[in-house]
C-alpha cells in the first residue's frame, strides 16, 4: 500500500513540475517585452568561447562592462551563464538574443522551487498557493522576462542556489549541493557567501554530537571534503579563467571597470569605490522602504527603476518572520541571507534599472524557504490576502516595465 501510495506521490510531483513549468513558460512569454534586450555581454562572451578566445573583439561601446586591458575586451561578469547559451550561439551565431534562455531557464526556476516547497509543506493546496506566490509574486517574473545579461545571470544563479537547497533538503549528497552551490557561484559571486546556509544544515553529515548536545562524539571527513570538492571545482575554475586573463587568480575586474560619467551624474552611489560601508543606506532604504513613483498620466503610479521596497513588491515575504528562531532551519536560512545581504548592500549602485531590488535575488531562496515554512500547510485567508496582494503588485510591475511607454527608451 506504501508503495502504490508513493508511486502516486512520485507521478503528481512530475505532473506538476511540468504544469508548473509550461504555465510559467507562458505567462513569462506574453508578458516579455517585444523588442529585444541589447545588453547580450553573454552572447558575446559565449561567440569568443565558440572561437578558442576568453576576450571579445570590437564590442560597441555601449557595452561599457566590456573592460579594456592590455588591448583586450574582457566580460566582468562570471562565465557560467555565457557557458549554458554556447549551444544556442552556435546555432544562431553573435547576434542571438538571450530572451528564450531566460525565459526557458526561468521558467524552469519555479518548478525547482515547487519541489522545494514539497520538502517543507505537504499539503496540496498550500503547495500551489506557495508556488504562485514565487512564479507571480515575486520579481523573478519581471526579472524572467527581460533577456538581458544581469537578469540572465540572476535566473542562472537562482536556478542552481534553488537545486543545491533541494539537494540539502532532500537526499544530501555532498558532492552534487558542492556542484549546485559552485555553478551558482560562478553565475553570481556573492552567492558563495551563502556557506554558512549549507555547513550548518550539513553539520551532522560530518560531525556527531552526544544525545545531549555535548561533546562531539566523532568526526567524519568524507562528506566535508566531497562538499569541498564540488565546490572547490568551480572556485577553481573561476581562478585559472582569472589568471588566464589578467595575471592573478583574483576577480579584480571590477577594480579595472570604470562606471561611465552619465552614470556616475546621477547617482552618489558611485562616488566612494568599489564597496564602501557608507552604500549601506541606500541599499536599506531601497530594499525595505523605496516607494513608486507618481505621474500624471495613467497607470499614474509606477515603479522606480533604480529599485522597490520589498515589502511592497512581495509583501508576502512578512511571513518568513514567522519561524521559531531557534529551529535549525531558521538559523541556516539567516545565515544564508545576512551575509549575503550584509556584501551586496555595501556594493556601489543599487542594480541600476530594474523592478524592486535585484540583487535581493542572490538570498531569495532562502527567504522564500522561511516564507513557505511561515505559511505552512495550514494556509489561512491573511496568507492567501497577502499571497494575491504580492501578484497584483508584480503584475502591475511587469506590465508597466514592459509596455508602459514611459519605459521604452530604457
Amino acid at each position: 500500500m506504501n508503495f502504490v501510495k508513493n508511486i502516486k506521490l512520485q507521478n503528481r510531483t512530475f505532473y506538476l513540475f511540468i504544469l508548473f513549468y509550461l504555465l510559467s513558460l507562458f505567462v513569462y512569454s506574453i508578458t516579455s517585452p517585444s523588442n529585444d534586450d541589447p545588453y547580450n555581454y553573454f552572447v558575446w562572451l559565449a561567440n569568443a568561447f565558440i572561437n578558442g578566445r576568453l576576450n571579445v573583439i570590437d564590442p560597441p561601446a555601449f557595452l561599457e562592462e566590456f573592460i579594456l586591458y592590455h588591448g583586450k575586451y574582457y566580460a566582468v561578469y562570471p562565465p557560467f551563464p555565457a557557458i549554458l547559451i554556447i549551444p544556442s550561439v552556435v546555432v544562431f551565431g553573435k547576434y542571438s538574443s538571450l530572451d528564450i534562455p531566460t525565459l526557458i531557464i526561468g521558467s524552469l526556476n519555479v518548478s525547482v522551487i515547487y519541489l522545494i516547497v514539497g520538502r517543507v509543506v505537504k499539503n496540496l493546496r498550500s503547495q500551489i498557493w506557495l508556488v504562485l506566490l514565487f512564479a507571480f509574486g515575486t520579481i523573478h517574473w519581471f526579472t524572467s522576462t527581460v533577456g538581458s545579461t544581469w537578469y540572465f545571470a540572476h535566473v542562472v544563479s537562482l536556478l542552481f542556489l534553488s537545486l543545491a537547497i533541494y539537494e540539502t533538503l532532500n537526499r544530501r549528497r555532498a558532492l552534487v549541493i558542492g556542484l549546485f552551490l559552485g555553478a551558482a557561484y560562478w553565475s553570481r559571486l556573492p552567492t558563495i557567501i551563502s556557506l554558512p546556509f549549507f555547513l550548518l544544515m550539513l553539520s551532522d553529515e560530518w560531525v556527531t554530537f552526544n544525545g545531549d548536545g555535548g561533546v562531539k562524539r566523532y568526526f567524519r571527513f568524507k562528506p566535508l571534503f566531497l562538499f569541498a570538492l564540488g565546490l572547490g571545482v568551480f572556485i577553481l575554475l573561476n581562478f585559472l579563467y582569472n589568471y588566464l586573463r589578467f595575471g592573478t587568480p583574483f576577480d579584480i575586474y571590477y577594480s579595472l571597470h570604470k562606471v561611465s560619467e552619465f552614470k556616475q551624474s546621477i547617482s552618489l552611489e558611485f562616488d566612494k569605490g568599489l564597496f564602501n560601508i557608507n552604500y549601506l543606506k541606500y541599499h536599506i532604504y531601497t530594499f525595505l522602504l523605496k516607494p513608486p513613483e507618481f505621474v500624471n498620466e495613467p497607470p499614474y503610479v509606477i515603479p522606480s527603476l533604480s529599485g522597490l521596497s520589498v515589502l511592497i513588491t512581495t509583501p508576502a515575504f512578512i511571513f518568513a518572520f514567522s519561524n521559531k528562531i531557534k529551529d535549525k532551519l531558521t538559523i541556516a536560512c539567516w545565515l544564508g541571507i545576512i551575509p549575503v545581504g550584509l556584501v551586496i548592500f555595501m556594493k556601489s549602485g543599487t542594480g541600476w534599472t530594474q523592478f524592486g531590488y535585484r540583487y535581493a535575488l542572490d538570498f531569495y531562496p532562502f527567504l522564500l524557504l522561511l516564507t513557505f515554512r511561515g505559511i505552512g500547510d495550514k494556509i489561512m485567508l491573511r496568507h492567501k490576502i497577502l499571497i494575491v496582494l504580492s501578484i497584483i503588485v508584480n503584475t502591475w510591475g511587469v506590465l508597466c516595465i514592459n509596455f508602459f511607454d514611459k519605459y521604452k527608451h530604457w
